[in-house]
């Protein structure tokens, strides 16, 4: 018998603008019903080198800021780069700041998850907006645009050759939602979406989320279906 893929979902930080529990409860059941063994867990300290067990097929980041050493940051780029799979998601890519206003201190996870938060621009802060999809990746092909209400982040992208599969059209040009890039024998996935409960009840955002995991392992979907055709994990 084939082994079953495994994921481990991961929060770290405080509750105050993310529901961390609520969305890792989802996130595992999602992952479950992908047919993931996945299991989920609070902080960055599984990272350390005296901390690990076996690396899952691929780790799930819901974070809000908290704390991550560098000697964590360190051992997670080192799993990526050895072929463990990383899904980061929304607020994953915010990093608390030094006194200084710079995040140097998070340079290794800036680079591994290719990109962080710089602001939500101009308000408003939230809107209702389409999802435009490039349809040339695996993660999006068959996908209709869609739209969605949700809150806007820009985002500095960490390398210049990022393949970015989605976008919001503002007004200070495309907003990265989506994109992938590889990191040694590593696969890494962002998806900006998932600010709040909302988010997780569409179903092409489920859609999305499903693909992402299967790509950052390897895998595919068996065959890909038009939106229309309600593929809902």
């Amino acid at each position: 018998m084939a082994r079953a893929l495994s994921a481990e979902i991961v929060i770290n930080g405080d509750d105050v603008y993310e529901d961390l529990l609520g969305t890792a409860a989802t996130l595992q059941e999602l992952a479950s019903s992908m047919g993931f063994a996945a299991t989920k867990g609070i902080g960055m300290w599984r990272f350390l080198d005296a901390q690990a067990k076996p690396a899952p097929d691929v780790y799930v980041l819901y974070t809000a800021t908290g704390a991550f050493s560098e000697d964590e940051q360190r051992g997670l780029v080192s799993r990526v780069r050895a072929g463990t799979g990383l899904l980061a998601l929304h607020a994953s890519n915010v990093f608390a700041a030094v006194e200084s206003g710079e995040t140097e201190n998070h340079k290794l996870v800036y680079d591994l998850i290719g990109s962080r938060f710089s602001s939500h621009g101009p308000p408003p802060h939230e809107s209702r907006f389409w999802v435009k999809f490039d349809r040339g990746h695996a993660i999006t092909q068959g996908l209709d645009d869609f739209e969605i209400t949700h809150e806007h982040y820009v985002i500095e992208l960490a390398h210049p050759a990022m393949e970015v599969l989605a976008v919001r059209e503002a007004a200070e040009g495309p907003e990265p939602l989506l994109y992938v890039r590889h990191d040694g024998k590593g696969r890494v996935c962002y998806l900006q979406l998932g600010h709040d409960m909302r988010v997780w009840d569409e179903p092409l955002v489920r859609t999305l989320l499903g693909r992402a995991l299967l790509w950052c392992v390897g895998e595919s979907y068996p065959h890909v279906k038009r939106s229309s055709e309600a593929e809902t994990p």
